[in-house]
């Protein structure tokens, strides 16, 4: 996501202002709204996914056009029979042994299933790990007088792109996953600290207590230039209903492989106090 336009937008129903979504697509397209931010459970090919706007106001105007379409030929084997058997048959003990040296009680699964999706992202999106995104370069693509195709950001994607094809990746996989726009912080106590406007991946962890727990899946900041993904587990249930209506929220998680601290929520990228749920 960013913040450096504020372009008027049009439709035939409805606006809401906080995210350019009309009542309509958010029914029929799964996209529900948050605070400055989205909330998407299931996306698809030919979706406008809005994505940032103007820091002064409150509606995400600057859109992309999912055209995950333009991915498939590349993925006919990336299907989540495929995958299952590789884990079971080729990778499950190497996988436990490395997730046991490090100390960590992820499910195994899922951390194989977020290294495949990390790497597979990569390919997608020509994304070099040692080599970060120009930034102004990628703004350029959103100046035009149509937004652009996700097939057409690759080598200059950031969070907005990465997620949303990530959150596509799972879906194949048959991951309950949703894609989240909104906000990161890595100290909630700093007063000056600026939130940054962030896309995140929310994955239900079926390893959790009664089902409930979360997982973040950060996929546009992964651990090192390994490309090994960055998981976190929230101190609390990550989902719509907690977020929604508010101005500003910050859950609190942390990481399954290195045990760091950061926040994800919903909220406004300016300094100040925050309400948070965690530690």
């Amino acid at each position: 996501m960013f913040c450096n336009r504020d372009k008027r937008i049009t439709s035939k129903s409805m606006i809401n202002l906080e995210t350019g979504l009309s009542a309509e697509s958010d029914r029929e397209q799964g996209m529900r709204p948050l605070n400055r931010g989205v909330w998407a459970d299931n996306l698809k090919n030919g979706q406008e996914l809005p994505i940032g706007g103007s820091l002064f106001g409150r509606e995400l105007s600057t859109k992309i056009e999912l055209d995950f379409e333009a991915f498939n030929g590349q993925l006919s084997e990336f299907t989540e029979e495929n995958v299952r058997t590789t884990y079971e048959k080729q990778s499950k003990a190497t996988v436990i042994d490395w997730l046991g040296r490090v100390n960590s009680d992820v499910d195994p699964y899922i951390f194989f299933v977020c290294f495949n999706v990390q790497q597979k992202l990569a390919k997608l999106l020509e994304i070099d790990p040692k080599e970060p995104t120009d930034s102004f370069e990628r703004r350029k693509m959103y100046q035009g007088d149509r937004p652009p195709k996700l097939s057409e950001t690759k080598g200059k994607t950031e969070c907005a792109e990465r997620a949303a094809l990530g959150q596509y990746l799972l879906q194949r996989l048959g991951l309950e996953s949703a894609y989240v726009g909104g906000i990161t912080m890595e100290d909630v106590k700093d007063q000056d600290e600026y939130p940054e406007a962030h896309s995140f991946i929310v994955i239900k962890n079926p390893q959790g207590g009664e089902g409930n727990e979360t997982l973040i899946f950060d996929v546009a900041r992964p651990v090192n230039e390994d490309n090994i993904p960055r998981i976190l587990r929230t101190d609390a249930p990550l989902t719509y209903d907690l977020l929604t209506g508010r101005e500003e929220l910050l859950v609190g998680a942390k990481e399954v492989l290195r045990g760091g601290k950061m926040w994800f929520g919903v909220g406004h990228p300016v300094a100040g106090s925050h309400e948070i749920v965690g530690e």
